[in-house]
């Protein structure tokens, strides 16, 4: 394995696994500069250290690069960073982190991002975190909130040619930047039954959210995502009680993970 990298970006390599931070450090005390951008992205983009031994430290150097390009508001990295959300599958750090990145970088991000979501030819997770990413910048940066919502509701607005799941993340994100404008929209998506119930539910519980209704007027007629999960696998459930012994964690709660990211962004996918 290559490990060439120069001082101080090289300190990268040896600082540590990611898992033993509570908050992201403070990278730019390390002497990183914008001079160093170009050699973040390198390392940030290796795939050799992408796909190092995973017990091994500099395993953790491209996250820990990308995070300080988001530090540095590093618009060069705009592109070359979307190239990691491909790994997204293997790599669950990728899916925590890089929205936080581009929410960093802000409003420069938001062109490139958009065509990435709507670029049919990536997968599934790959869009759906190119669309959080949006959200992230919306409620980051408030003067560029206008923009980003408008960018994930057209990307709904073709929910019948979107996988019900992305029209229903698109929604979610729409919720987090409390998109009360797309409201027409999104209840058309959900009219044309376009839209994976499991994730932020039915309209009503939209609206709910959006602060436009109190309560439900009708009982929720959909399966929990629990609930949708166990009914796919029936033989290896007992009976009845076995699912009413599975911790229900309701989409906005606290991931159990751990992660302080809400279940619907987080181990729900």
């Amino acid at each position: 394995m290559n490990l060439h990298y120069s001082p101080p970006v090289d300190k990268l390599l040896t600082y540590g696994d990611a898992r033993h931070f509570r908050q992201w450090p403070n990278y730019l005390e390390l002497g990183l500069t914008r001079e160093h951008i170009p050699e973040l992205i390198r390392m940030a983009t290796d795939k050799e250290l992408n796909w190092a031994d995973s017990e091994s430290l500099e395993v953790w150097a491209p996250l820990h690069a990308w995070r300080a390009l988001g530090q540095l508001r590093a618009q060069e990295a705009i592109e070359p960073l979307m190239e990691l959300f491909a790994n997204s599958e293997d790599d669950d750090w990728v899916g925590t982190n890089l929205p936080d990145v581009y929410g960093m970088i802000g409003a420069t991000a938001i062109p490139a991002l958009a065509r990435y979501q709507a670029d049919s030819s990536h997968g599934l997770f790959p869009r759906i975190y190119a669309a959080q990413s949006l959200e992230r910048i919306g409620n980051t940066h408030p003067e560029a909130r206008a923009e980003c919502v408008s960018r994930l509701t057209e990307q709904l607005s073709h929910f019948t040619e979107n996988d019900p799941t992305f029209n229903a993340f698109l929604i979610s994100h729409l919720v987090d930047l409390g998109a009360v404008e797309s409201l027409s929209t999104i209840r058309e998506a959900f009219e044309q039954e376009g839209v994976d119930l499991t994730i932020q539910g039915d309209l009503e519980d939209v609206e709910i959210a959006l602060g436009l209704r109190e309560r439900r007027s009708t009982p929720a007629a959909y399966p929990s995502f629990l609930e949708k999960r166990f009914s796919g696998q029936a033989t290896a459930v007992s009976s009845p009680e076995t699912i009413r012994k599975e911790p229900k964690v309701g989409r906005n709660d606290p991931c159990p993970c751990g992660s302080g990211k809400k279940y619907k962004k987080c181990c729900l996918r």
